[in-house]
């Protein structure tokens, strides 16, 4: 009886909270079945029932979804691997010295300072100088590779080739703008200077066979203490070799330093040379001579600058000026003067 009680009770309790699922049920019935021999004893008492009832655990029931979850274990995600690109071999850069080429001003130069010029050549005006040792990077070269262009105060300037050591030559390129070679302006147009009067032919106008001799031989000169001058003179008419004709009636005029000497007086007019032989005198043979003293010659000494001419019979003029200096006191003078 009170077995079936409690039982009872269990339910009424049950009933009156959510309802418990079929299985839960089934299984509080066999609980309470299987330990009904504890019943044999005494009666608990009613505050024994409902301590032991009170401790009872009451199930919220769980969503099937819920469940499900709870029963298999979530699946972990795993992730692929992808490919990881392979960055390309590295190539060889070029480290800045390989890039750039430069000049530097070769240090044993004689000369301090190298000109910078505003184009590739000695033709074209300089810009300054450079210093030995001094480096610059080069931005080009001629056509024909033996200047190279360098920034030079803000502007392109060149140097020689020859004055510069270079390194990385094979990155030099053509330059740009290469200036072109100046043309030299052409020389001034000379002003024309008007010529001198030509001096008066001192043939002129002489009729006949005109001026005949010429200088042949001499003028040598000999030492005779300076106290006169001697003129010994051959007045010639070449045969063969030095077979003459010697002519008669032939005389000199004489300047000296630029003032007449001779003829002036009637024996300079008189005296004439002679036809036939010869005389022999130390410088050789002549047929005419005449001595001038000291007195009438400028500056009272043989020595100075004379002029000398032949004269025919007539007194008229029979060559040109023929020119000759004395010095050192050697005052005789021979001279061969020919008519051919």
């Amino acid at each position: 009886m009170r077995k079936n009680t409690l039982i009872a009770q269990l339910f009424r309790q049950a009933g009156a909270r959510k309802p418990l699922s079929a299985a839960l049920a089934l299984g509080v019935s066999a609980f309470l079945l299987a330990g009904c021999g504890l019943f044999n004893g005494p009666e608990p008492t009613p505050t024994a029932t409902r301590q032991m009832m009170a401790t009872v655990p009451t199930f919220t029931p769980v969503p099937p979804a819920a469940q499900a979850a709870v029963q298999q274990p979530a699946q972990q995600q795993v992730v692929q691997p992808t490919d990881t690109p392979v960055p390309p071999a590295p190539t060889d850069t070029p480290t800045p010295e390989q890039t750039v080429a430069r000049f530097t001003v070769k240090p044993d130069l004689q000369a301090q300072a190298v000109n910078v010029r505003s184009g590739p050549g000695t033709s074209f005006p300089p810009l300054g100088t450079i210093q030995r040792g001094q480096q610059f990077e080069i931005s080009g070269k001629n056509v024909e590779g033996t200047w190279y262009a360098f920034t030079f105060n803000g502007r392109q300037g060149w140097v020689y080739i020859g004055l510069v050591n270079v390194e990385n030559p094979q990155l030099i390129a053509l330059a740009q703008n290469i200036p072109a070679t100046p043309v030299p302006p052409p020389p001034p147009t000379a002003t024309p200077v008007p010529a001198a009067p030509a001096a008066a032919d001192p043939c002129a106008g002489i009729g006949g066979d005109g001026c005949k001799f010429r200088l042949r031989e001499g003028p040598t000169f000999r030492h005779n203490g300076g106290s006169e001058l001697k003129l010994t003179v051959g007045f010639v008419r070449v045969l063969s070799g030095n077979n003459y004709e010697w002519q008669g009636s032939y005389f000199v005029g004489l300047m000296k330093d630029g003032t007449q000497v001779m003829p002036t007086q009637d024996q300079d007019w008189t005296t004439r040379s002679l036809i036939g032989s010869p005389a022999h005198g130390p410088l050789g043979h002549h047929n005419y001579v005449y001595n001038l003293k000291l007195d009438r010659l400028p500056g009272g000494t043989v020595n100075g600058n004379y002029t000398i001419w032949v004269m025919d019979g007539h007194g008229e003029r029979d060559s040109q000026n023929i020119q000759f200096a004395v010095s050192g006191d050697q005052g005789e003078v021979w001279i061969i003067l020919s008519q051919n």
